[in-house]
């Protein structure tokens, strides 16, 4: 799935710059200064309009949701990943959806326009994603046991249309197949400002004044000097709290997983010896292990979606246990970068108990009554040794292809 592109000033110098969708760190390429987007709800676009000079134009807002989509039902799982569009507004006056256009056309952040009127959006995020999880159970087993939707972007796309005679098409300048402009009155007494504030972080680490590094979707900034981890939040940059096992071979790649601690109902699993007999796990339980703690390990990095859960319940079933240094990796380390945000980890935490749960037939009534609360977390790097195709971590046996990863940049 391609991400769109949106046409942005350097809020420094105000040179030119194109972005990806993912892109939150923005580095000017003429006066060389960092900034981090962000926003206090969702980031809004429009869309370009190719309308006469000084034409009234009326942005209808369409909300726009990418990520992977989880059902449960007796006997499987479904899992997807998606990319759609839908009309925010309850009318029949426009098209239902944007279609290929976010893909084809250049977008701009959405901001106040000289002639334009912003229709405020009726349908809610919550109404939304109640309507998409009902779209994807229809033609699913019955009954749906739990529905999970992880690592999504989502934004509200404001496409461009005017009247004149009749309803047009501000992009093609062509009028809106059946599209009558008796009724549309209406809709425009309930508009809004574009009030839409984006954010321009610096990127220097509020410890030492050093330069914050990460790849341009990261969501969290290693600064490689005092071996700090920050993310944003509120408006500002906060410290993130991690920590990292050393790697002890070269051509070591250090991978970010969230380590999550939770309170379970419906189920004991409070330390390793629980986790043997609910996953039944070919192993003997030893001495000492009611006492290690068990921690669910979700990754903090995108990928497809089965291979997203195969990879976390992998990690959870190995429980690592080899000695965390508080901070961040060597500055010398590759260290791949932190694309999925904690609270999507938080929501994949019943799915990844689906993956491993012995006998299976107890999953049914599990997801029905099982309620999962996260407590504590922490980002751990885990190093994985780097080979032609695959990164390898030899003490859990488990492999990452370097390609999956390439891939996932565009989810």
């Amino acid at each position: 799935m391609p991400s769109f592109i949106i046409e942005h000033q350097c809020p420094q110098c105000g040179a030119p710059a194109e972005l990806e969708e993912t892109d939150r760190l923005v580095r000017c390429g003429f006066c060389r200064v960092g900034s981090y987007l962000h926003v206090p709800e969702v980031f809004r676009y429009v869309l370009p309009s190719r309308a006469p000079e000084g034409t009234d134009l009326i942005y209808v807002p369409y909300w726009r949701f990418k990520g992977m989509f989880f059902s449960c039902y007796p006997g499987g799982m479904d899992q997807r990943f998606t990319d759609i569009s839908q009309q925010a507004i309850a009318t029949h006056h426009f098209p239902v959806n944007v279609g290929f256009r976010s893909q084809t056309q250049k977008l701009q952040f959405a901001v106040a326009r000289p002639g334009g009127t912003y229709l405020k959006p009726q349908l809610t995020q919550a109404e939304l994603m109640t309507g998409l999880n009902q779209r994807f159970r229809a033609n699913l087993p019955k009954p749906i046991l739990h529905q999970a939707h992880i690592g999504e972007t989502l934004s509200l796309l404001y496409a461009p249309y005017y009247l004149k005679g009749r309803l047009m098409d501000a992009i093609l300048n062509e009028a809106v197949p059946s599209g009558s402009a008796e009724g549309i009155a209406p809709l425009l007494e309930d508009h809004e400002p574009p009030a839409w504030p984006i954010n321009f972080i610096p990127t220097l680490c509020p410890q030492c004044g050093w330069d914050l590094e990460g790849i341009s979707d990261a969501l969290a900034l290693a600064c490689p000097n005092c071996q700090t981890v920050w993310w944003a939040r509120n408006g500002k940059l906060e410290q993130l709290r991690t920590a990292y096992v050393a790697g002890s071979e070269e051509q070591m790649v250090y991978m970010p997983f969230w380590r999550i601690q939770a309170d379970i109902t419906g189920m004991t699993l409070e330390n390793y010896a629980d986790l043997i007999r609910v996953a039944n796990l070919p192993k003997v339980v030893q001495p000492g292990m009611d006492e290690q703690r068990f921690y669910f390990w979700a990754p903090a990095f995108k990928v497809r979606p089965h291979r997203f859960l195969s990879f976390g319940a992998h990690v959870t079933a190995s429980q690592p246990v080899e000695r965390h240094v508080a901070g961040y990796p060597e500055a010398a380390a590759a260290v791949h970068g932190v694309n999925l945000p904690i609270q999507e980890a938080v929501e994949s935490l019943k799915l990844i108990l689906t993956v491993f749960v012995r006998p299976r037939k107890r999953l049914e009534d599990l997801l029905r009554t099982m309620q999962i609360t996260a407590r504590r977390y922490r980002l751990v790097y885990l190093p994985f040794h780097e080979g032609p195709h695959e990164l390898i971590h030899r003490g859990m046996n488990l492999a990452i292809s370097k390609n999956l990863l390439a891939n996932a940049r565009q989810m």
